[in-house]
């Protein structure tokens, strides 16, 4: 899917995708697949913000259904609720991650700050 992949920098390689588990944080890293350099996304703090506080709405309006699942022990309704709102919750912060700058979450060993790029 395009809307969560994204190229690495450094060789150009296609369909790199961050883990799941790293939809929530602030910044994810991975390693690319091709030349194995460890690239992060660098979103900017406003859109995280506005993530968080979506992801904290969504988390709110499901655990409300949650209770109301659980106090009438409908089992499969419980399940069903929790799992829309892990991926109402992980599909915006992954799409987040891919769509945001990515850089390398080291700096390049052969830069200088005596030397100009191009020069």
């Amino acid at each position: 899917m395009r809307l969560v992949t994204f190229t690495c920098p450094l060789c150009g390689a296609h369909r790199q995708r961050f883990p799941m588990r790293t939809a929530w944080k602030s910044r994810a890293q991975v390693s690319c697949r091709d030349c194995g350099i460890v690239v992060c996304s660098n979103p900017p703090r406003g859109t995280h913000l506005l993530y968080l506080l979506y992801a904290e709405v969504i988390t709110l309006l499901a655990s409300l259904a949650l209770v109301v699942a659980y106090v009438l022990n409908a089992w499969a309704w419980l399940g069903a609720i929790w799992l829309v709102a892990m991926v109402l919750c992980w599909f915006p912060g992954a799409i987040r991650h891919a769509r945001s700058p990515i850089v390398r979450a080291v700096r390049d060993p052969n830069y200088s700050y005596a030397r100009r790029p191009n020069a």
